[in-house]
């Protein structure tokens, strides 16, 4: 054993010894022997965490399309529901703003015409092989629409009821050949008939026949009712003479009218259920049907 001690293997195995132990020391006094277990733990838990983390944000964000969908499902709620919201206010503005466009012409007709008494109505259907713009509005009997009474805008005449049912009305326009509406010039006082035809009601237009072969009438001057009739109140603007021209007889001329409002296009009109002086043109319409 004495020998051992003295051999040169028990000295390197000293040596080694001795630099073990100053390793040890100097890493004691330095927090090497802290940081290196850290070290390789860390290698053997850097993975172990990473695997788990994309785990985790996979979960997460599975879950989470669940919760975006549901939160966006009730903002899209609410979405529609301030559409509603906003819907509902633009059909009642548009309700409102016609009805003070009605009452600012019924106001104007009345300052025109005191005795008028005016049935707001709408349009509700148009007759698609009609070629002179008849329609039938939304009012008729039960609303007090009689036959042949007067439909007007705020503008003016644009034609007269034809047909009437217990709550609609048919209206022949001034457009129509079946129109015979007594008219005059208001500045010549020369008067004449309106009457409507194929060929003018292509262009919205109609005619005023019989006027005098030395009429002053010219284009531009205003047309309108005569009120001769009593079928029709005295003064309802017609419309605007666009040219005059001699009849093929060459014994009368003519004048072809555009019509105060475009009739194909009105949406809005006041059946005239009583003005001064229809009860006799009634009474004149039954005389002439027991003739």
């Amino acid at each position: 054993m004495r020998e051992f001690f003295k051999s040169l293997r028990f000295k390197i195995i000293l040596a080694v010894v001795a630099v073990i132990l100053g390793g040890m020391l100097y890493a004691a006094s330095t927090g090497g022997l802290a940081t290196l277990p850290e070290q390789l733990l860390s290698y053997i838990v850097y993975p172990v965490q990473r695997a788990a983390a994309v785990v985790s944000n996979g979960i997460s964000d599975f879950f989470s399309v669940f919760l975006d969908a549901r939160e966006n499902y009730e903002k899209n709620q609410e979405l529609e529901e301030r559409i509603s919201e906003l819907q509902k206010q633009l059909v009642d503005y548009e309700n409102t703003k016609t009805e003070n466009e009605r009452l600012r012409q019924i106001t104007g007709l009345k300052e025109l015409h005191e005795d008028f008494e005016f049935l707001p109505s709408g349009v509700i259907g148009r007759d698609p092989d009609d070629r002179f713009g008849s329609f039938t509005i939304d009012v008729g009997s039960l609303h007090g629409v009689s036959v042949r009474d007067p439909v007007v805008t705020g503008a003016g005449l644009i034609g007269y009821v034809s047909k009437v049912g217990p709550t609609y009305s048919y209206v022949t326009t001034i457009l129509s050949p079946d129109c015979n509406v007594g008219a005059m010039e208001i500045t010549t006082k020369d008067t004449g008939n309106i009457t409507g035809t194929v060929e003018l009601a292509a262009d919205g237009t109609t005619k005023m026949e019989l006027l005098p072969k030395d009429t002053e009438v010219k284009a531009g001057d205003i047309i309108v009712t005569a009120g001769t009739s009593g079928l029709f109140p005295k003064d309802l603007v017609i419309g605007t003479v666009k040219e005059v021209a001699l009849e093929p007889s060459g014994i009368t001329r003519y004048a072809v009218i555009e019509p105060v409002s475009v009739i194909t296009e009105v949406k809005d009109v006041f059946v005239l259920t009583d003005f001064l002086g229809k009860a006799s043109a009634q009474e004149e319409s039954s005389e002439e049907g027991g003739e």
